[in-house]
This record gives structure tokens, C-alpha cells and sequence, in this order.
């Protein structure tokens, strides 16, 4: 199937209904007021009538919405057009996109369609989205963008980018990374934070049986003296029943939760790409570059590494003001996966060359334990033996936990990768390119200048990354290694 993109298209006749949707919600969301407090006032039959009349307005604003929305493709940016009451024409270069993200929702697996989304650098949201559009043309679309995101090759136009646009040309052999079966699915959701995930799932719950509560509050509002009293004492029995449940909720919910956003997930490593695939409801698609990916963090708790995997976040580029930006997660990545990954992403960290190696100054280390060790000077100004006893306590709890967490901080410098290593109970790995920096900072107050220690703070697309009470000397050294390595990146692509 040969795509002519260079030929001006709308999307799916199909994709009116899938707009409507979308622009109903948009409607319900911002209308939710008034609709609540209509219903606490006298409705009468003829009042019902704006609801369908609300829908027919939207449903022919998205039919002219569909008429009014072309794209195609010029010689050096994808061109959108869109717009009814003002009219815009969108011209999106093909170096400042990130990703080329397809995605199906219900309505778009019912019909065979899948919807494509463009996220650029610099961008709060979404720049282009497309809702309805053949599943073909959408993977030969993204493939397409996909291969131009470096750039257009001197002397290509759009006839060319046409002719070179099929989906069926041959990409080069990708290793497989991960992929999720129901086992790897129940230990990703019983790893998750159940807490809250309990709330979640209670307030569901609760949503379901409102006016319940009027009910039960009449029924025991009628029960004699002696039964409200028997009554009372069951229910203090029911704590620990209460509990469990409350713990069976968060479970469920988790592993509910999870089973939504990475069914049937699988990821493969290509040359220079990331390939990824997920969800059950809404199936996304992700091509991620390797060279758009600012931010990799590897995130765990104490049941991961007892299960023997972490959870990858990937971070692209974000918008002024720290919005927007793709953030990928992928779980149960093993240690051979994490090592995979980063002899792409950072060769040089399998290579072993640390140029710095650096530990936090002391003084941290007291500064944590005397912050966890004042509520134990509240309780030791009584001198109850039973206060002095849990002082104690605390005092020993928090000089373990604070050397703990002091011992976990450490950083190693390579020549383009830098490493933050954080956390003992949930433990957080952070990578970042020094090539990729935007600028490095050296922060600090006059009580830190007084005994020259500061913090560097490593500025990226993504967002900042600290490390905090760092002897001047080695920082300021650190940051004229990072500054030069980002000035020989920028030399060696203007070249």
C-alpha cells in the first residue's frame, strides 16, 4: 500500500462519530455545575429536551470539524489544517517531533481505526491529533515521521517523501525487551501502592451505593436501646475485618488498574528506537527515538527487588513551565533488560569510565537524623518511663533509617551519562546525557557557602535533576566537565 502523503486528507468518514464523543465529554465536563443543580431543583419533561438537543449541536459541529481538517506532508514538516469559526494552518517541522504516538480507545477497536498523535518539543499538549484513520495508513504515516524526525535528506521533496512513505519498506531486525503475560501482570499490580489505590477503590464503591447510608442510618435509628448497644460492640469487632477488607480493595484495584494500562504489553529494541505496545480498553502504540529520550529513571520498592524487577520511566522533552512531555512506563524490567537499555542509551556507562565518583559531604548525614529525631525531643521532655522507652525507640529507628538513606545517595559521572542513585527502601536510579544538558547550576546559601558546600543542579529538557551538598570544589570541577562536554556536542552537530 503506497501512501501519496503530499496529497492533502481528511481523516475517516467514521471519525465524526469518535469527535462527536470527544467533544460530548468536553461538554459534560464543563457543564457538571449547572447540570448539578438542576437536579436539585424542580425538572420538569420539557426541561430533558436539552440534552438531545445539546447533542445534535455537537454532533454537527464535529461533522464540520471533520469537513474542515486536512494533513498532509511537504518536503520538511507535517501541515495540518483545521479550524471552523477561525482557521489555522499548523506546520509542524520534523526535527521538533518527539513521538509518534497510535492509540485505539473502544470506539476506535469497534471500527478498525486508530487515532495518531504527534507530540513535539516545546508543546504544552498535543500538537496534532488525528482520531480516525486506517489502521495501514496510520502505521505508514508514523513510520514515515518516524524516519524523518532527524531531518529531511538534502534535496528531498514531497514526491519523494510520498514515494518512500509505505508501510510495507523493511525496518531493520529489533530485540525483543519485554512482554507481559498474566503471571508478570498479578506481581506488577500486587507491587503497587495499595494505599492508594484502597482509597480509589472505596471511593468507587461508594459512588455505587449512595443513599445507602439514609437507609442503614433510618434501620438503626429504629433498633431498641440493648441492640444499639450489642450493635456497638460488633462494630468494634469489625476493625480488623474492616481493615482486611480495606487491604483486599487496594489489591483489587491495583491489579485491575494495571491489567487496564499494560495488557498485553510487549516492547522491542530496534537500532536506534524504542517500539512499545499496551493497554486493554485504549491500546497504545509507541515509537520512541533514542535520541528524543532526555530522562530515564528506574523506580523500586522493596517488592520489586524481591521480585526482581523495576519500573523504567521514560522522559521526553517537556514545555515551559515543566508541562506536557511523553512519560512512558514500563514494568517489570529484570536486570538483563536494564542492561540492555542502557548499553544503547548510554554506551559509555558499560564501558566503566567514571570521571567522578561522588558521595554527599557528612554534614548531611546529621542534618537527616536531626530533622526524623525531633518528635523523639517532644516525647523525651516527659520523663514517664513509658515516653523515655519510645524515645528511645525512635531515636534508634531514625539513626538507622537516616544512615540508611545517607549511604543510598551517590553519584557517578561518565563522559556523556550521568547517574543519580537514590533511596534504600524505594529506590530511584536516575540517567541522564551530559550532551543533551540545557546548563548545570551550582546553588547554594550563605550557611552552605560558609563551609563550601552547595548543590548541582543538572538542567535538561525534561526538567532538573539535584544532588544536593556537594564539596565547591569537585562541583564547580563537575560543572566545567559537563559545560565543555555540552559545548563539544553542539560543535560536533553544527559540523
Amino acid at each position: 500500500m503506497n501512501l501519496d502523503l503530499a496529497v492533502p486528507r481528511r481523516q475517516h468518514p467514521l471519525g465524526v462519530i469518535i469527535l462527536a464523543t470527544k467533544f460530548s465529554w468536553h461538554v459534560a465536563k464543563a457543564g457538571w455545575p449547572a447540570l448539578l443543580g438542576l437536579s436539585f431543583g424542580n425538572i420538569k419533561w420539557y426541561h430533558l429536551l436539552v440534552v438531545p438537543a445539546v447533542f445534535l449541536v455537537v454532533g454537527g459541529f464535529a461533522f464540520v470539524y471533520y469537513l474542515r481538517f486536512r494533513f498532509y506532508v511537504e518536503a520538511d514538516a507535517l501541515i495540518v489544517e483545521r479550524g471552523i469559526f477561525q482557521r489555522e494552518r499548523l506546520q509542524i517541522p520534523f526535527e521538533r517531533i518527539q513521538a509518534v504516538q497510535l492509540f485505539q480507545g473502544p470506539i476506535q477497536q469497534l471500527f478498525g481505526l486508530t487515532g495518531l498523535r504527534v507530540d513535539t518539543a516545546g508543546s504544552s499538549g498535543n500538537e496534532v491529533e488525528l482520531v480516525a484513520v486506517k489502521l495501514m495508513e496510520a502505521e505508514g504515516l508514523q513510520q514515515f515521521l518516524r524516519s524523518k524526525m532527524d531531518g529531511p535528506r538534502e534535496g528531498e521533496s514531497a514526491q519523494d517523501v510520498a514515494g518512500s512513505s509505505s508501510p510495507d519498506t523493511a525496518l531493520p531486525e529489533a530485540d525483543p525487551l519485554v512482554s507481559l503475560g498474566w503471571a508478570d501482570l498479578l506481581k506488577v499490580g500486587f507491587s503497587q501502592n495499595h494505599i492508594r489505590s484502597a482509597f480509589i477503590g472505596l471511593a468507587v464503591v461508594m459512588s455505587l451505593f449512595q443513599g445507602v447510608e439514609e437507609q442503614v442510618s433510618a434501620w438503626i435509628a429504629g433498633l431498641p436501646v440493648m441492640a444499639l448497644a450489642f450493635a456497638g460492640l460488633a462494630a468494634t469487632a469489625l476493625i480488623l475485618p474492616s481493615l482486611v477488607l480495606m487491604m483486599f480493595i487496594g489489591v483489587a484495584t491495583s491489579v485491575v488498574s494495571v491489567v487496564l494500562k499494560y495488557w498485553k504489553l510487549h516492547s522491542t529494541l530496534g537500532e536506534d528506537s524504542l517500539s512499545l505496545q499496551m493497554g486493554l480498553l485504549r491500546r497504545n502504540v509507541f515509537e520512541v527515538p533514542f535520541q528524543k529520550i532526555h530522562l530515564t529513571e528506574w523506580k523500586s520498592n522493596w517488592l520489586r527487588r524481591a521480585l526482581g524487577y523495576e519500573t523504567l520511566r521514560i522522559q521526553q522533552a517537556q514545555a515551559e513551565g515543566g508541562r506536557g512531555g511523553v512519560r512512558i512506563f514500563i514494568p517489570a524490567m529484570q536486570a538483563h533488560h536494564r542492561s540492555a537499555m542502557e548499553e544503547r542509551l548510554y554506551p559509555d556507562i558499560t564501558a566503566g569510565e567514571v570521571v567522578f565518583d561522588v558521595v554527599p559531604a557528612r554534614r548531611l548525614r546529621w542534618i537527616l537524623l536531626a530533622f526524623a529525631a525531633s518528635p523523639a525531643l517532644v516525647v523525651l521532655s516527659s520523663p514517664q518511663g513509658v515516653n523515655v522507652l519510645m524515645g528511645l525507640l525512635w531515636l534508634g529507628l531514625v539513626f538507622w533509617t537516616t544512615g540508611r538513606r545517607y549511604s543510598s545517595l551517590h553519584m557517578k559521572v561518565y563522559r556523556n551519562a550521568v547517574v543519580l542513585e537514590r533511596g534504600w527502601f524505594w529506590r530511584t536510579r536516575t540517567l541522564i546525557k551530559l550532551s543533551q544538558l540545557q546548563g548545570v547550576e551550582w546553588k547554594r546559601h550563605a550557611l552552605l557557602e560558609r563551609r563550601r558546600i552547595g548543590h548541582i543542579v543538572f538542567h535538561t529538557a525534561a526538567g532538573a535533576e539535584r544532588f544536593g551538598y556537594m564539596d565547591k570544589g569537585k562541583a564547580l570541577a563537575l560543572r566545567n566537565f559537563a559545560l565543555n562536554q555540552v559545548h563539544s556536542a553542539h560543535g560536533r552537530g553544527a559540523d
